[in-house]
């Protein structure tokens, strides 16, 4: 599917691989524009965790891998508070994560974070 029939749709979760292959199938100076379609969607993606940094006193700044890729990912902050497994969470972790689509650029999905969903063998581990 392509980013103007989830525009208009915003309630289907895009495929994360669509997301970037339409990007990058759009000239150079097109690609900004193709990205923006997707700003507001909802995400509900199984990702794999695999780095947190503290930000303000109680919010973690969380990357999540987008597999097959190495290097895209997706981004976004939750409160500490709220997830306190995070904590202890391991790289690797599989995680369910739901939100709506900030922004979208070459490398990065940057998610306004709504819920995350560990899975049970992490949440077994802790």
């Amino acid at each position: 599917m392509s980013a103007k029939t989830y525009s208009a749709s915003r309630i289907h979760t895009p495929d994360l691989s669509a997301i970037f292959k339409e990007i990058k199938a759009q000239p150079p100076l097109m690609r900004q524009q193709a990205a923006r379609a997707y700003c507001g969607m909802e995400g509900d993606w199984p990702l794999t965790f695999a780095n947190a940094q503290e930000g303000r006193p109680g919010e973690a700044h969380l990357y999540f891998n987008i597999e097959p890729y190495s290097m895209r990912m997706i981004r976004g902050n939750v409160s500490l508070r709220k997830y306190p497994k995070l904590r202890r969470l391991e790289v690797g972790a599989s995680v369910r994560v739901r939100g709506n689509i900030q922004k979208v650029d070459t490398f990065f999905i940057e998610l306004d974070i709504r819920d995350l969903v560990f899975a049970k063998a992490a949440e077994a581990a802790h």
